[in-house]
């Protein structure tokens, strides 16, 4: 195994293939990418001689449940906690769980011992008590329940460890939602008997408050928490003396403002903007740095920035970008950041840690290598390896002997050398914004007048990124080309690339994925008769508006789980909403104000449900009928639509699904419709 090849070679055809050749060529079955990676999760304990794994019991198979109800019973998803001895590769299960739970986190926190949770093996099989905190030695003994999850509030209150305390091996740092639902309070806990005892407490944050994010000091105690209120972002700062929080920063969305990462000793790691320069954003402040703050004197100490990418931290005042840092936490120095540009980056601030990361990047030219894990003193861990076109594979990395050993495959059953490569593109929309997104051919291509899918991400706050992506790779297996656009309102890009969406949906915004796909034809690469538009969410969104804004551009649309009526998702994400509350007013800027006449009519002009009439091409409608975020009725209202109107769709709704489908066999089921679909109105032109 250790001898695994690293690089796949693709020549093994004399010359590339037309498009029919790629259709008839071998088809990977599509239930290898509807299987979920072998490994969730890996810890390495604190000496390096033991790695502890989260893993799905499949034995390294691709076996997807089809009897409904097994399914529901016996999830695929479900973790068991197995230790593998990096010494001499022997392997030990502990645990599956116990009756219909699996094991979810698992954190060592001494040589001997470990702490996890469990947690129920399929979100139609919820249980109560399939949630708890356990600890166990790790040969099997001293295994016992430190804390029982329940409810407060509505909310499952469930603890989190924040730190070991390295001079009280019996006792761990953790934060417990358990006095309000919505906020963590602070506790010293015994690992061998759950006793507790509260040492601070969290931020009385508003009913109607979202609670972001909290970051500590390497004690585990509270150092500031970030919280969204109506249209505010909130930075609380902890007082020690008094056990107690006060607002130390607050901004309106939409406005310069930083986020902390963590604490660096008494001082913030934050990525944002130095907002004692400027209360707007300009030129010089458009993407996220990366600074140490001082709170006590609120100055800002410059440590990095990307003249093009975010590096973390917020977007336009109240959304983050991907992206954090890594702290060390025996010295508690900081060791890299990471963000994403057109690959994930990491900057590192520690020399040896970036000289094993420049060993292992020359051994994987090509490749992403990310450490993982571990062991205390930083000198064993777990690095994975990936790409596009390769899932993960694992490696032990003994950096004092300089030994790299591959461990495992997380999805052995898939064969790299039949997987398409994604490629970084980027063009000019109409307005002169310069648009990021990817591109993935099909496999031994030419690159020439190819059936296209445009495949747009949800959110829309939110950005594709380089890497394996299963749907992307599925779609290319069957000979099309995919592109993914990061249109303007996408983060990562800086705050005028994300406000500059405001109240643009099916405009700009759109106009951004109508451009690429004439780049692509004009490039070439797309056969004008042949661009479907597949999109879930807001994808979903952009997808119906790219069949009723522009429906000479596309042969056929798939709508997964997307919106269609902006009225009706304007009703759904009012002030008492669960799901946007705390977002609400940031909400009306990007979406538009129905209690503002002139944005009504916007809204009303860009909801695809009232342009339905324009369609001309076949669309394939899929749903989760659990789906809380997107309801159902939005596809319901769809599909009675395109009936009186005579229009050519297909229906299909996944009955135990929600917002995605996250079931293996719905997954497999959902790329079965694709499959067809495309193929009946894709390749038959």
């Amino acid at each position: 195994m250790i001898n695994k090849k690293l690089i796949f070679t693709a020549f093994s055809l004399a010359a590339f293939m037309t498009t029919q050749e790629i259709h008839s060529a071998e088809r990977i079955p599509a239930k290898l990418f509807a299987c979920y990676s072998n490994y969730n999760s890996m810890q390495m304990s604190p000496n390096g001689d033991y790695i502890a794994i989260v893993s799905n019991p499949r034995n390294n198979k691709c076996d997807i449940e089809t009897d409904l109800q097994k399914k529901v019973e016996d999830d695929f998803r479900g973790g068991r906690l197995t230790l593998y001895n990096t010494n001499n590769g022997a392997t030990t299960t502990l645990t599956s769980g116990r009756g219909n739970s699996s094991v979810g986190a698992v954190r060592w926190v001494s040589d001997e011992r470990i702490i996890f949770t469990t947690e129920p093996t399929n979100s139609s099989a919820k249980s109560l008590g399939a949630y708890a905190l356990w600890g166990m030695n790790i040969d099997g003994s001293k295994k016992r329940t430190l804390y029982e999850f329940k409810t407060t509030q509505g909310t499952l209150t469930r603890p989190k460890l924040t730190s070991l305390l390295p001079d009280d091996p019996t006792h761990v740092m953790v934060k417990i939602n358990e006095r309000r639902g919505s906020v963590d309070d602070y506790y010293k806990m015994n690992i061998f008997t759950g006793s507790k005892r509260r040492v601070a407490t969290g931020p009385d944050i508003n009913k109607e408050e979202w609670l972001s994010d909290v970051i500590e000091k390497s004690d585990g105690t509270p150092l500031a928490a970030v919280s969204n209120f109506e249209d505010k972002w909130r930075i609380w700062r902890y007082m020690p003396e008094t056990d107690s929080w006060e607002i130390h920063f607050t901004n309106k969305c939409q406005t310069p403002t930083f986020f902390p990462l963590s604490g660096y000793n008494e001082k913030w790691l934050v990525a944002g903007q130095d907002v004692s320069k400027s209360k707007t954003f300009n030129d010089e402040n458009d993407k996220s740095k990366l600074y140490l703050y001082d709170p006590n004197d609120r100055s800002f100490d410059l440590l990095f920035e990307d003249p093009t990418y975010d590096v973390a931290g917020p977007v336009g005042g109240c959304r983050t970008a991907s992206g954090g840092a890594a702290i060390d936490e025996k010295t508690n120095d900081l060791i890299f950041v990471s963000y994403y540009a057109e690959e994930p980056k990491r900057i590192f601030f520690d020399d040896e840690a970036q000289d094993s990361n420049e060993r292992l990047n020359a051994a994987f030219p090509g490749q992403v290598v990310r450490p993982l894990t571990w062991n205390k003193d930083r000198t064993k861990m777990v690095v994975s390896v990936s790409s596009s076109s390769n899932p993960g594979d694992y490696y032990f990395y003994d950096k004092e002997n300089n030994i790299l050993s591959f461990l495992w495959d997380s999805n052995p059953w898939l064969d790299r050398s039949m997987l398409a490569e994604k490629k970084p593109i980027k063009y000019v929309a109409r307005d002169g914004l310069v648009i990021h997104g990817y591109l993935t051919l099909p496999k031994y291509s030419d690159g020439k007048n190819l059936p296209v899918v445009v495949h747009p991400h949800g959110g829309p706050n939110a950005r594709d990124t380089m890497g394996y992506d299963p749907d992307v790779q599925f779609m290319a297996n069957r000979g099309y080309a995919v592109f993914q656009p990061n249109f303007r309102g996408s983060t990562g890009y800086g705050a005028h690339h994300y406000i500059s969406a405001n109240k643009q949906f099916g405009k700009t915004m759109q106009d951004d994925i109508t451009d690429g796909v004439y780049y692509l034809i004009e490039q070439g690469i797309a056969d004008p008769d042949r661009v479907a538009i597949f999109g879930g969410s807001y994808g979903g969104y952009a997808t119906m508006a790219g069949l009723t804004f522009t429906p000479d551009l596309y042969a056929a649309g798939i709508n997964f789980v997307g919106v269609v009526d902006l009225e009706l998702l304007q009703e759904d994400s009012n002030r008492n909403s669960r799901r946007f509350g705390g977002f609400y007013d940031e909400l009306r800027m990007e979406w538009g104000d129905p209690d503002d006449p002139e944005d009504m009519k916007y809204i009303i002009e860009t909801s695809p449900l009232r342009q339905a009439h324009n369609i001309k091409a076949p669309v394939l409608i899929m749903h989760g009928a659990q789906d809380n975020n997107v309801r159902l009725v939005h596809a319901r209202k769809l599909a009675d639509k395109l009936e009186s109107l005579g229009k050519e769709y297909e229906w299909y709704v996944e009955p135990y699904e929600g917002h995605g489908f996250g079931g293996e066999q719905a997954r497999l089921n959902m790329y079965g419709k694709i499959e067809e679909f495309l193929g009946k109105h894709l390749d038959n032109l």
